[in-house]
């Protein structure tokens, strides 16, 4: 592996896999147990299959029954309950839940014509967006659906698309929306459905991509010329995220303890990831043989999933221990 380290911590133990088959993979989303979840390809240009690997490293393929057209796990929880959604021999996109003992329950929000399941917390809440085709224009909104199956839509004021992508353990959401500028903003719905609305210091637009059960989240914003990290804590504080060097930073993902990764750039060429303590050290990585590294989650311990890309452009999934 490749790491270079800002006052980090010592070198970490990375591991990389393929499910049977697969030309491409892509990790999603890794729970408190170190199970991971995502999805993966058996064709180039083919649909996508769904997979977990768990702590030991086996590795399980699964495929919604109706998935004419591809699974897409997003999100796993502490219980191995997967999220995701589906595609239909019609094109259309259906959300999926998938119990630990392999039972699959499919949904959909009322009267959406496609829904995609983003996220789900320990006590078995999901959160995504949906669309409305109107006139030939695809509208997306947010959805929250509860354990029992119960699901409630919401939109930021003023948003003319919704894009939920992470729930913490009290129901709380966090995402972006776009406005009528054509800009995105992000929101944090709260427990009790109310919704603010935030942009990061000197941001024209601002992408959130992950909240904590303290309220935490980190995203990205741009500043009309490049993109950086933010962290917003939850009395909404902002921190600024970029590596030394970097020319360009997205943060993806933050855990309990407050531990951040992500992907930046220190030229147009290639990306590496990240890690940031929280003593606001930094250390990155990338695996062996990788010419692009595309963090995506981490668990309580610090683990972090993701994907990279070889010399010959196949994306490969790895896990990061600490």
């Amino acid at each position: 592996m490749t790491v270079a380290s800002f006052g980090g911590p010592a070198l970490a133990r990375i591991i990389k896999f393929d499910p049977q088959g697969s030309v491409d993979t892509v990790p999603y989303s890794i729970n408190a147990n170190g199970t991971v979840a995502g999805s993966y390809y058996k064709t180039e240009n083919g649909y996508g299959h769904g997979f977990f690997r768990t702590r030991d490293g086996a590795i399980t393929s699964f495929d919604v029954p109706k998935a004419k057209c591809g699974t897409y796990p997003q999100g796993i929880n502490r219980k191995n309950v997967i999220t995701g959604s589906y595609v239909d021999r019609n094109c259309a996109e259906h959300g999926f839940i998938r119990a630990s003992d392999g039972t699959i329950k499919t949904f959909d929000v009322s009267g959406a014509t496609g829904t995609a399941s983003v996220s789900i917390n320990d006590a078995g809440a999901v959160t995504g967006a949906y669309n409305v085709c109107s006139n030939g224009c695809i509208q997306y909104h947010g959805f929250l659906r509860s354990p029992d199956g119960a699901i409630t839509t919401f939109d930021p004021k003023g948003s003319t698309e919704t894009i939920p992508l992470s729930i913490n353990k009290s129901d709380v959401i966090a995402g972006q929306y776009q406005e009528s500028n054509e800009l995105y903003h992000g929101f944090v719905r709260a427990t009790d459905g109310t919704v603010t609305t935030f942009d990061a210091r000197g941001a024209e637009e601002t992408f959130p991509n992950c909240i904590n059960d303290a309220g935490a989240i980190v995203g990205s914003y741009f500043d009309g010329s490049t993109n950086h990290g933010f962290l917003r804590s939850s009395d909404g504080r902002f921190t600024t995220i970029d590596p030394p060097a970097s020319i360009e930073t997205f943060a993806v993902a933050i855990n309990d303890s407050g531990v951040i990764t992500g992907a930046y750039q220190t030229d147009t060429s290639t990306q590496q990831g990240f890690v940031r303590a929280t003593d606001g050290t930094y250390t990155t990585f990338d695996p062996k043989g990788s010419t692009d590294t595309y963090p995506e989650a981490i668990n309580k311990s610090g683990a972090i999933t993701g994907l990279y890309v070889d010399a010959n452009g196949q994306d490969h999934g790895f896990l990061r221990t600490p």
